[in-house]
């Protein structure tokens, strides 16, 4: 999670029929939160993995993206229980997670914003934009291929609309 929010609307993987490749949007993602960039180049291929679905799923890095991108990575994608708990027990990633509950404004309003607001909105783009899809995306199992392919062709193969709010 970066803190890289007003990047949101300036960054060109973020539209649905995006031209750079899939690498090219990662490049665009590390270039504009480089702070994530190290990160994850010091983390491994897990970060690169989950930097791959910001991409992929056209959601930035700051706060919001973060949320936003949950029902994507839960319900379209093929990661593994296990992928999810280790990502989960990372010391940066609890780190982050804390600094994401205090920008909420603390535990109990961050449950209560969940609640109210985040749940109902994944239950949407899940109903209306992950159900959706053609294919789950390979979490895991990128390919160089793919690294190759523009965005706009691989969101056609796997049936993916962005969510727009």
């Amino acid at each position: 999670m970066g803190e890289n929010s007003h990047l949101e609307h300036d960054m060109r993987f973020m539209s649905q029929e995006c031209e750079l490749t899939l690498q090219e949007g990662l490049d665009e993602l590390y270039a504009g939160a480089p702070e994530v960039a190290a990160v994850s180049a010091r983390k491994g291929k897990a970060f690169r993995d989950h930097d791959l679905t910001h991409v992929i799923f056209g959601c930035d890095t700051s706060l919001r993206g973060e949320i936003l991108l949950n029902p994507w990575v839960l319900f379209g994608t093929t990661i593994t229980r296990a992928e999810l708990k280790d990502y989960a027990a990372d010391p940066d990633v609890k780190r982050l997670n804390a600094e994401g509950i205090d920008l909420l404004g603390g535990r109990l309003r961050g449950y209560a914003l969940f609640i109210v607001y985040y749940l109902p909105l994944y239950a949407w783009i899940w109903a209306q934009h992950v159900r959706c899809m053609a294919l789950k995306w390979p979490h895991s199992s990128v390919t160089e291929d793919m690294l190759k392919t523009p965005l706009g062709a691989l969101r056609r193969q796997y049936g993916i609309r962005l969510y727009r709010s």
